[in-house]
């Protein structure tokens, strides 16, 4: 392997991808949420190129909201992590695992204790429903493999429209 290949390789060239089946039993590219539920769930996959160790799975629900001077914040309003401490019974991966090259891990989450409006009110909103309309603000689930010796993880999201 030569240098440049290295390199590569160390800055996140470790031919991982993630890719998002499923939102709330949804397509990932129109998904809608109520703004008062309190779980979300959905599936996701991990894909390899070439072989790879995968320590931890991450699932965030995020909220961000830009401002008018420019800046944004993002909030985190639930988090599912899947990793060696947090092992579930009876799913078939343990981790950390290996995938070979050409290889594909399906991942399945559940969020819980969501509070929107709880967040939305930490952003300025008095009434959260305002939020919906706001194009300032924007709802996504993040998806993330954590893969043992690269810098950058392989992540994938996908926009959640808030409905009343």
């Amino acid at each position: 392997m030569g240098f440049f290949d290295k390199a590569k390789s160390f800055f996140g060239g470790h031919g991982v991808k993630v890719e998002i089946t499923r939102l709330e039993r949804q397509d990932p590219g129109s998904v809608t949420f109520p703004i008062t539920d309190s779980v979300f769930k959905g599936n996701w996959r991990v894909v390899t190129e070439k072989p790879c160790t995968v320590l931890s799975h991450t699932h965030e629900l995020v909220v961000k909201k830009t401002f008018a001077d420019g800046r944004e914040e993002e909030l985190v309003v639930g988090e599912d992590t899947h990793d060696s401490d947090t092992d579930i019974m009876g799913h078939p991966l343990k981790w950390p695992y290996e995938l070979p090259a050409g290889g594909t891990a399906e991942d399945s989450f559940l969020i819980s204790d969501i509070d929107l409006p709880k967040a939305l009110r930490r952003l300025g909103y008095a009434d959260p429903t305002d939020a919906i309309a706001d194009t300032n603000v924007e709802v996504f689930f993040r998806a993330t493999a954590d893969v043992k010796g690269s810098p950058f993880d392989p992540d994938a999201t996908a926009k959640v429209r808030l409905i009343p």
